[in-house]
């Protein structure tokens, strides 16, 4: 078979062209914000599992322990995709900050509030609400000032006529680092997330004294279930690449599905143990009671109507200037 020179080499630099593109496509690098403990366990299994590459993207991860930062940093191009409460996402929506949301990540609240050994609560019998009459006077840890975590407590409060002046607030990161504030009396309390949780079971260092994830809590909070958390780009990096934004989708729909079945919590919770990255005994027993408390909460894609009510709740206890859409801000 002969063939003409300007045909061969149009195929061939076809080809080549065609080549080099899946190359790119496949090192194309998006960085995720992650956390100590559970984190971001989408990802994180989106990279054991080889879903990342599947759809042409490199996951990395960056631990950045608080959102506020998480959003900051996400902003200022030093990681593409923030990943955090939607308390957060709707204070930059309120603050005309551009960015895009674009998944989830978990869908139920999150944190819960943790009192020391030590830490007498007169009203704790009671349950939630009254229970949180006793926090007056408390010192009380949260990731960080102006984080959804302190949102959170803001609005507990508000269920019992409290307010942010009837308690002061600590910034004490993430629970590596919050953990130790409670447990050495720094605070008398912290506003947390997993593995907080299974660290308090298992060290008998703490107890969890309201917990949004057994249905505790604000109905305003309670309100926010389907639409609690947030994974948000730079407006204009969304519009810029919108294949990147399709595939990183896709790959969370990967990972959702393979965490929800429950043929798979032994490998989830295997990987979960090679990222858990927190030192301290019987690390191994505190990941498998906080993955068990938990897994269902890791879903790729949230509800606008929830994300909502969170922005709505914000609004009323006065934390954001005015009422603030986030369906807008929301990529369909």
């Amino acid at each position: 078979m002969k063939f003409s020179a300007p045909a061969f080499v149009r195929t061939t630099l076809g080809a080549i062209a065609l080549t080099l593109g899946a190359s790119a496509m496949a090192q194309s690098v998006v960085r995720f914000q992650d956390y100590p403990g559970t984190g971001n366990l989408l990802v994180r299994v989106a990279q054991e599992q080889g879903f990342c590459q599947q759809v042409g993207i490199r996951c990395e991860l960056r631990t950045i322990p608080a959102a506020p930062l998480g959003m900051q940093t996400m902003l200022s191009g030093d990681i593409d995709v923030f990943f955090g409460p939607t308390e957060v996402a709707a204070a930059a929506v309120a603050r005309k900050a551009p960015i895009s949301i674009i998944a989830a990540g978990f869908v139920d609240p999150v944190f819960f509030m943790a009192a020391g050994v030590k830490t007498e609560l007169a009203t704790e019998k009671e349950g939630y609400p009254g229970v949180v009459k006793s926090f007056k006077g408390k010192k009380i840890g949260v990731t960080q000032r102006g984080s959804g975590a302190e949102f959170q407590v803001i609005d507990m409060l508000a269920d019992v006529g409290l307010t942010a002046n009837d308690v002061t607030f600590v910034a004490v990161g993430a629970p590596d680092t919050a953990f130790p504030a409670l447990t050495r009396g720094q605070v008398d309390l912290i506003m947390t997330f997993p593995p907080t949780d299974g660290m308090c079971e298992v060290l008998k260092a703490c107890r969890l004294v309201v917990d949004p994830r057994k249905g505790q809590g604000p109905k305003s909070m309670m309100a926010t279930r389907g639409g609690a958390g947030t994974m948000a780009v730079k407006a204009d990096w969304a519009a810029a690449n919108p294949q990147t934004v399709a595939s990183i989708r896709r790959m969370l729909d990967l990972s959702d599905a393979f965490i929800a079945n429950p043929a798979n919590f032994g490998k989830t919770l295997e990987i979960l143990r090679k990222t858990f990255a927190l030192q301290l005994p019987n690390a191994d027993q505190i990941a498998e009671i906080s993955l068990r408390n938990s897994i269902g909460n890791f879903k790729a894609r949230g509800s606008v109507p929830a994300m909502q009510a969170v922005a709505d709740a914000m609004t009323e206890n006065k934390l954001l200037p005015g009422r603030v859409d986030m369906a807008p801000a929301v990529l369909p």
